[in-house]
């Protein structure tokens, strides 16, 4: 039986995190790089466009035409997934490629970093280059994160790729990098501020002659992000649209239902679904992570982790809505697994031979749960139909219709077109910001729809979660019903559903 407690202090034994050449320090994070890539492509840049990557993707789109994220379509997560959609979206202008697949293209590389960084934790926190190489590894397999790494563009791809490198920089005490890499984490998804906060608290415990050097570079790390955002935000006239969008509609607006533990479908069932054989790497790895609670003395390089994580389950306690909601624990899962296996490499009379079986075996894990090898390769929807679909649309109703979303983005993606306003959906509480932010309230709303007379409007599609409802008050939910009842019917075109506007017959 492997003593946790001692085994886990004994990685360090394991030396060689550093190398006296470049070529040596690079050598292994550019082999993990490339497997990253190689198992990461093996799913594919076909996968659908759901609801919430068609949100970055449309973004993107007009950010590339210099609409900043919030005033081109509004969310409730930070701007910066939408800012590097739109670096995508520049990419495809000007090589003239198609803009799905250069955004895909730059989350995919994000992601396939996110492993790099995974292995520099785990080998700075536990001073392994084993437990680095054997963390990067278990997080190649987490198959609910690598789905989306080529056929997103998910928000939190981005944003797991920021939260290791400022846990693997607080545990080298580089404090600038540490917050700058956290405040990068908070743009993409705002929870992540604890993270942020974490390195400044750090930095602050440092030793008296070193304190107020380190909690200025973290500070400093932590606002230039911030500052350049405002900055940004203020030169487009538009900084009460990123105080809605960063800030207040989380603090008043947004409904996120009941918790997470009370839902039929809750966290549990979540990462059954999604985790599959990796669940068991996964509470492994974190009880590994709980026992470095219990070490003493408690080294200095496990702070950043054993600061961070109880925040981030403390969190987790109050909002935890999809499997995308788990990937902030990934990291910490993944070193802890690495370290466990780098430990009990110590107590076997073949090393090097074991280690080689065990690397393979995660790999073969992580290839396994590709659809190539699964055979579900074929997701439903296909974008290949998803396009065919929007271009049936625009047959149905000309290249100049008038168009609204109320919680299809996909469509406008494909069809490059801009919706009206920035409310291409209405879920999870957006219809409050909507009647708070509107002259009359959610009804001048429906007046303002109305007055554009849109010819259908786009509300649902094949595989997604939720109608244009959910999470609505009953009183905006009553009055979107009644507007559309006696002006719209539904039609479904290929794999998206509609309201389309009625004859004049139907009318009457």
């Amino acid at each position: 039986m492997i003593d946790l407690r001692k085994t886990l202090d004994a990685v360090g034994l394991h030396k060689g995190v550093g190398s006296s050449t470049l070529a040596g320090r690079l050598s292994l994070p550019l082999v993990i790089l490339g497997l990253a890539t190689f198992v990461y492509s093996l799913y594919g840049f076909e996968g659908p466009l759901y609801r919430d990557y068609g949100i970055y993707l449309y973004g993107g789109q007009r950010m590339a035409d210099g609409v900043p994220p919030y005033v081109s379509i509004f969310d409730h997560k930070g701007p910066l997934p939408v800012m590097i959609a739109g670096i995508g979206a520049v990419i495809a202008e000007l090589s003239n490629w198609d803009d799905i697949y250069a955004v895909r293209l730059v989350f995919f590389i994000t992601g396939c970093l996110s492993v790099v960084a995974v292995y520099l934790l785990g080998g700075s926190v536990f001073r392994s280059r084993v437990a680095g190489l054997f963390a990067a590894l278990t997080f190649l397999g987490f198959y609910s994160f690598a789905r989306s790494v080529a056929s997103g563009p998910d928000a939190k791809t981005p944003m797991v790729l920021f939260e290791a490198l400022s846990l693997y920089l607080a545990s080298r005490k580089s404090w600038f990098w540490a917050g700058f890499s956290g405040s990068l984490a908070l743009l993409v998804w705002q929870p992540m501020g604890l993270l942020a906060a974490g390195v400044v608290v750090l930095a602050f415990t440092q030793p008296r002659d070193a304190r107020y050097r380190a909690s200025f570079r973290a500070l400093a790390g932590l606002t230039v992000p911030l500052v350049l955002t405002v900055a940004y935000y203020w030169y487009e006239g538009a900084l009460d649209k990123l105080a809605d969008g960063l800030f207040l509609f989380n603090l008043l607006y947004i409904n996120r239902g009941s918790l997470p533990i009370l839902k039929p479908i809750g966290p549990i069932s979540q990462l059954l679904n999604w985790y599959g054989i990796m669940l068991v790497p996964i509470v492994v790895g974190l009880c590994v992570i709980l026992s470095l609670y219990f070490l003493r003395p408690l080294k200095y390089r496990y702070a950043p982790i054993l600061i961070s994580l109880p925040l981030f389950s403390l969190w987790s306690l109050t909002d935890f809505q999809t499997p995308d909601d788990f990937y902030v624990f990934l990291p910490y899962a993944a070193i802890g697994f690495g370290a466990l296996l780098a430990a009990a490499l110590r107590r076997v009379e073949t090393p090097r031979l074991i280690g080689v079986v065990l690397a393979a075996g995660l790999l073969v894990a992580a290839v396994a749960n590709t659809p190539v090898i699964e055979g579900t390769a074929n997701q439903k929807p296909s974008l290949a139909a998803q396009r065919e679909s929007a271009r049936q649309i625009q047959q149905k109703f000309g290249r100049d219709a008038r168009l609204i979303s109320i919680n299809a983005p996909q469509v406008f993606v494909f069809l490059d077109q801009k919706n009206p306003n920035p409310y291409l959906f209405t879920t999870e509480g957006i219809d409050r910001i909507i009647a708070a932010r509107t002259p009359g309230g959610f009804e001048g709303w429906l007046n303002e729809l109305e007055d554009y007379d849109p010819e259908a409007i786009a509300f649902f599609a094949e595989a997604q979660r939720q109608l244009p409802s959910a999470g609505m008050t009953a009183t905006h939910k009553r009055q979107l019903r009644d507007w559309l009842g006696p002006r719209y019917h539904v039609e479904k075109i290929g794999v998206f559903w509609l309201y389309v506007k009625n004859s004049p017959a139907k009318k009457s």
